[in-house]
């Protein structure tokens, strides 16, 4: 293990001269592909370089932090299940103690229906999840719904349930990855960072701290991706949109503490116990490219910005704590005062914002009969080598699921640069080649 893991804004001597793979971007994709490839290629000498002077500090801030089986699409099954397996074995992945640091609570996710289409929709999904083997997947009737999840109340009629499912503490993971990653240096405080490319190959990186001589390197900076690929002359083929949660300190007596993560019906408001007394809310609703300037360029086939607008403080909407409880007590059925119809909901919350970052239209999109493409909102992530320079690789792209598919994006971007096989033959399907992937899109 290296003496001086973590240094802050390194000076000149504390700079590492040379590295076979430098990692850009210090969340759950960074952090994981550090942990892959040192459990793939011991004594692998990778460097991580992260702007903050802490791990974790980007988009994850805004997460709930949840994990999910229930995937259609076989590769993200498969991506997520393996993900899975590591979070429930974490002290043998990821170091003894790993398992308590993680705080891993599978406490299910619980697709609600309140109508019978929306329960026929429900009965489809399952029925497509046990086709590729997700057979843990339960559709549950009105009965069931009541004799297992009661307090949800009346107006559930079907759901369906992910009894896999849960949360953790991902600042844990984060480090638990980074720690277990016996041969990295890990930089911190390091504000730019440049690619340096000769002829198409990656020759190194530039900081104002110094130069890092390497052929490989990994772009994990979740929404600063496109800003870093420029340094190495391309444009990566990704876009933004801005996502919120909030977190409050109250939940209502009749949401237990062990209960599940509970979604409701489109637009999908979804929210999960937090902490002994308190909840954590989200809703991915469209965002409008229109509350940002020009400057950060717009991208109207997903209705999402180009570049990150830094803090994204002043995209936060204060009404979205009010319209996420206004839409779940709609559904469930609360009157005012009553469960999330509760105003106490809204005192003291902590507002996040992020951003989830997502494949462009031109590696996500489908041909018609008729030899149109038509663009669509992928929920896979880009994990590959850039078709165009050679040593350059990307972990992005992640939709918001960075944390709950980090161990196996780790493995798929150790495999990458690593030149080995990849251990699902599915894990293609996260390469710019294929653009298209069955049940990929509205995955909820």
């Amino acid at each position: 293990m290296i003496a001086n893991k973590f240094v802050s804004n390194p000076s000149l001597d504390e700079m590492p001269r040379v590295a076979d793979v430098v990692i850009i971007g210090g969340g759950p994709a960074g952090t994981a592909a550090l942990w892959a490839i040192e459990r793939a290629a011991p004594g692998t000498k990778t460097v991580l370089i992260e702007k903050s002077d802490r791990l974790g500090a980007g988009s994850s801030l805004a997460s709930l932090e949840n994990f999910r089986t229930c995937w259609p699409a076989v590769c993200l099954a498969k991506q997520m299940r393996r993900s899975v397996d590591v979070f429930r074995n974490a002290d043998e992945y990821l170091g003894e103690g790993a398992t308590h640091s993680i705080a891993l609570k599978q406490r299910g996710y619980l697709f609600c229906a309140f109508n019978q289409a929306q329960a026929d929709l429900l009965k489809a999904d399952v029925r497509r999840l046990h086709e590729i083997g997700l057979n843990h997947i339960e559709f549950l009737d009105a009965n069931e719904v009541a004799y297992r999840f009661g307090w949800v109340g009346s107006q559930v009629i079907a759901a369906k349930y992910d009894p896999i499912a849960g949360w953790l503490d991902s600042n844990a993971l984060i480090y638990k990855f980074a720690q277990n990653a016996h041969s990295a240096q890990i930089l911190l405080g390091i504000q730019e960072v440049e690619i340096t490319v000769d002829h198409d190959c990656v020759i190194g990186v530039t900081t104002p701290n110094g130069f890092i001589a390497t052929s490989k390197v990994v772009i994990a900076t979740g929404a600063s991706a496109r800003k870093v690929g420029r340094t190495a002359g391309v444009d990566l083929p990704i876009v933004l949109r801005p996502r919120q949660s909030f977190t409050t300190g109250w939940r209502h007596v009749e949401f237990p503490e062990d209960g599940p993560m509970v979604i409701g019906a489109a637009p999908y408001p979804h929210v999960r116990p937090e902490a002994q007394a308190g909840a954590i809310f989200g809703w991915e609703y469209t965002w409008h490219n229109k509350h940002v300037g020009p400057e950060y360029g717009t991208n109207l086939a997903h209705d999402a910005m180009i570049d990150p607008l830094y803090p994204p403080i002043s995209l936060k909407d204060p009404r979205f704590p009010s319209m996420v409880l206004a839409l779940l007590a709609r559904q469930f059925g609360h009157k005012e005062g009553q469960g999330f119809g509760d105003t106490r909901y809204l005192r003291g919350i902590s507002h996040n914002i992020g951003y989830y970052v997502y494949r462009d239209e031109s590696i996500a999109y489908y041909v018609d009969e008729q030899g149109e493409k038509h663009p669509y909102m992928s929920e896979r992530s880009l994990i590959d080598v850039h078709p165009q320079v050679n040593g350059l690789y990307l972990s992005v792209a992640h939709a918001g699921h960075g944390i709950m598919s980090a161990p196996a994006a780790g493995e798929i971007l150790a495999s990458k640069v690593l030149g080995q096989s990849l251990a699902e033959p599915e894990y293609a399907d996260f390469g710019f080649e294929a653009t298209w992937v069955d049940y990929d899109e509205g995955v909820l």
